[in-house]
């Protein structure tokens, strides 16, 4: 019988020391990046997070997505990297994801419709710009009026393998619609 006590309390310390190596071994494999979502100085809850493949041509990747199915999905898992369901009410996200590599941190806000349309929030973790561009809602005449649209100059992220990222800030989100219109008017 204390055959079977040695090797009962033998294999629970077995079990118990693999555990802690492979908590070790996952700690390695993923990392965080934490910050903040914010639109005009407000916080933004409820916003999705994603970050996305920073080495390779993420927008082709994305825009060859155009339905659920077993291609769409290995084109996604080769663009999305990690992401956050939502952030808090102060706009605090932690999204989670393979260690090691480079990002684009990028955020959705549902307008309400609970569909992803050209109204929904859209932001980049980067630089903050203005342009000038003319304005959407005025297509008729000679002299047509401009308006002036701040908009994000994505960057990327780099990880380093193993190293939790803070402080990767979104601070201005636009709906859709007009990001596209304002990408028509950027420098190539």
């Amino acid at each position: 019988m204390k055959i079977t006590k040695k090797s009962g309390l033998f294999l629970m310390l077995l079990i118990a020391l693999l555990a802690f190596i492979s908590c070790e071994k996952l700690q390695e494999l993923l990392t965080t990046i934490s910050g903040n979502v914010e639109n005009e100085g407000a916080a933004v809850s409820g916003a999705f997070i994603l970050a996305l493949n920073g080495t390779g041509d993420a927008y082709a990747e994305l825009g060859n997505v155009d339905e659920l199915n077993e291609s769409a999905f290995n084109a996604l898992s080769t663009v999305i990297k990690g992401f956050d369901l939502a952030s808090d009410a102060n706009g605090d996200y932690t999204a989670t994801l393979l260690s090691g590599g480079t990002v684009y941190m990028v955020t959705i806000k549902d307008d309400g419709s609970e569909e992803l349309d050209s109204f929904d929030l859209v932001g980049w973790f980067g630089d903050v710009d203005s342009i000038r561009i003319p304005d959407p809602a005025d297509t008729i005449g000679p002299d047509i009026d401009t308006i002036t649209v701040t908009y994000t100059i994505p960057q990327t992220v780099t990880i380093e393998k193993g190293a939790d990222t803070t402080g990767i800030d979104i601070e201005h989100l636009l709906e859709y619609w007009l990001l596209q219109k304002v990408q028509g008017y950027l420098p190539k």
